[in-house]
């Protein structure tokens, strides 16, 4: 029998951590609570009770697992109290540039970046800690959990990583509305730089030149703002209103966003004399066909809510991508909307107008009045003495409050060449947030975008200079909004070309 004594003392935080009992545990917070010290003292824990265990520490990236939590593991740091490394006592076999290391008992570690997820395909493991978590897809966290199956180990995962908004960590972990099962199942900790003892005092007082979103994620560990977040100006005591009756005289638009197997929106905004813009009902469900979705708006228009019994929708979009048409039979989106008796007009197609419009209207305007009178700056969090937002969104409009904040832009790698490359929203939990940016670039009249979903050949340019023709030839003849709204449609190329 070998005895090895860990000088480890573990704060406050940590030992509360230590003591949960839950399949997946974490330790979240920002800067300096300790949590990387944490996990590296539980994963040896788990592997000295359970000898014989194959396990996998990992990061996202090879550099960084290496330079931090590898070296970690390994070396520790100096910190009184802290982690000083892996006893070397416990050690068997070490190899250095392979990040493997094998203990006494037989326990094995491979340290594995996770920047493929094909790279756990082949590995059958019964422990694994994942650190700075936030920065790893979901779809990788879940495939970790399919890997615990080796016999007689604990099966059990650690997770350390900082606030990263309502992410896939925060609703396993965090959330409030998390059912009782994912309650059981992932248990965490989260804690604050000020929760740890064990920090040199002028490191805290580093903290008072942080800009304020700084400051909020990596001191007080919000989980309000995070890296990448779009719509900054987002805040529910301001934009969010009680749904009340529209009024009859006030226009109304509303755009579509069909989604076949993705989820997919129907958003529907009235449009204010004040200037204002209030997004009032939304609809967003997964798996519905055409015929589904147009019977779905009809009938929300036709019933008696917030928006009156038999409301006359102005003017309605759909996304430039429903022109797209199938390799099967030739015909899209937007023909089976037409088959369907709905005639939308193609919205824009660039993301960057659409999201500087919803900013444009999220920001207070100078000399604008909110429409429910002043705003308390304590209660809005903001000074909005000078001026109020344009745009207002109904409480019952659950989803836009939730998909709103958590907008953000698309990770770049790290490695990229490019001196200014584009920045692209991420593509998820957005379809509502689409329709919100088609509506406010229409509404304030940008020139349309060119379509280039597809190259046209020289029989197609004809028919669509043809159309371009005789459509301004109409536009001198009788205005657009002499005629009935049903009757407004874009003429098909079969059409333009009979």
């Amino acid at each position: 029998m070998r005895t090895v004594e860990l000088d480890y003392e573990p704060n406050p935080k940590q030992s509360e951590a230590h003591g949960l009992t839950a399949k997946y545990r974490g330790f979240c917070g920002g800067w300096g609570n300790g949590k990387t010290t944490w996990g590296c003292a539980e994963f040896f824990y788990r592997l000295i009770e359970y000898p014989g265990t194959n396990s996998i520490i990992a990061r996202k990236t090879r550099p960084e697992l290496r330079s931090t939590t590898w070296d970690m593991w390994v070396n520790g740091d100096d910190t009184p109290g802290g982690w000083h490394g892996v006893p070397k006592p416990c050690i068997k076999l070490y190899n250095k540039s392979d990040l493997y290391m094998e203990l006494v008992n037989g326990s094995r570690i491979h340290g594995l970046p996770l920047d493929d997820p094909k790279k756990l395909e082949n590995y059958n493991i019964g422990l694994f800690w994942v650190d700075q978590a936030e920065e790893v897809e979901e779809e990788i966290l879940l495939k970790f959990r399919g890997r615990l199956r080796q016999h007689s180990t604990p099966r059990e995962g650690l997770m350390t990583f900082n606030p990263d908004g309502h992410n896939h960590l925060w609703k396993w972990f965090i959330s409030p509305d998390r059912n009782l099962r994912v309650r059981r199942f992932f248990k965490c900790v989260e804690a604050t730089p000020f929760d740890n003892p064990n920090l040199p005092p002028d490191y805290l007082d580093t903290f008072s030149e942080l800009p304020k979103h700084w400051y909020q994620r990596y001191v007080e560990g919000s989980h309000e703002v995070f890296v990448g977040q779009i719509f900054t100006d987002w805040n529910p005591e301001v934009h969010v209103v009680e749904d009340f009756r529209v009024p009859g005289s006030w226009e109304r638009w509303a755009c579509i966003d069909p989604g076949l197997r993705a989820e997919g929106c129907i958003s529907w905004v009235a449009l204010a004399p004040t200037g204002d813009v209030f997004y009032y009902r939304e609809v967003l469900h997964s798996g519905w066909d055409i015929a589904k979705w147009a019977e779905i708006k009809e009938d929300m228009e036709v019933e008696d809510d917030v928006g009156g019994p038999n409301e006359e929708v102005a003017r309605t979009w759909i996304g430039p991508e429903a022109r797209i048409r199938s390799q099967t039979d030739g015909r899209s989106v937007l023909d089976l909307w037409h088959d369907a008796g709905i005639y939308p007009e193609i919205a824009d197609r660039e993301p960057s107008a659409r999201i500087s419009r919803i900013t444009e209207y999220l920001r207070p305007k100078l000399g604008h009045v909110h429409p429910f009178g002043g705003l308390d700056e304590d209660e809005s969090g903001g000074d909005y003495g000078a001026g109020a937002p344009r745009l207002y969104v109904f409480k019952s409009c659950e989803k836009l409050q939730a998909y709103l904040p958590q907008y953000r832009w698309r990770p770049q790698r790290q490695n990229i060449t490019d001196e200014d490359p584009q920045e692209k929203p991420r593509k998820r939990d957005d379809h509502n947030i689409d329709c919100l940016g088609h509506l406010l670039v229409a509404l304030d009249d940008l020139p349309e975008v060119e379509d280039r979903t597809k190259v046209l050949n020289a029989e197609q340019q004809m028919v669509d200079r043809h159309f371009e023709r005789e459509a301004e030839a109409a536009s001198q003849r009788a205005p657009l909004s002499a005629l009935p709204h049903r009757v407004i449609r874009t003429v098909s190329e079969e059409e333009a070309i009979a």
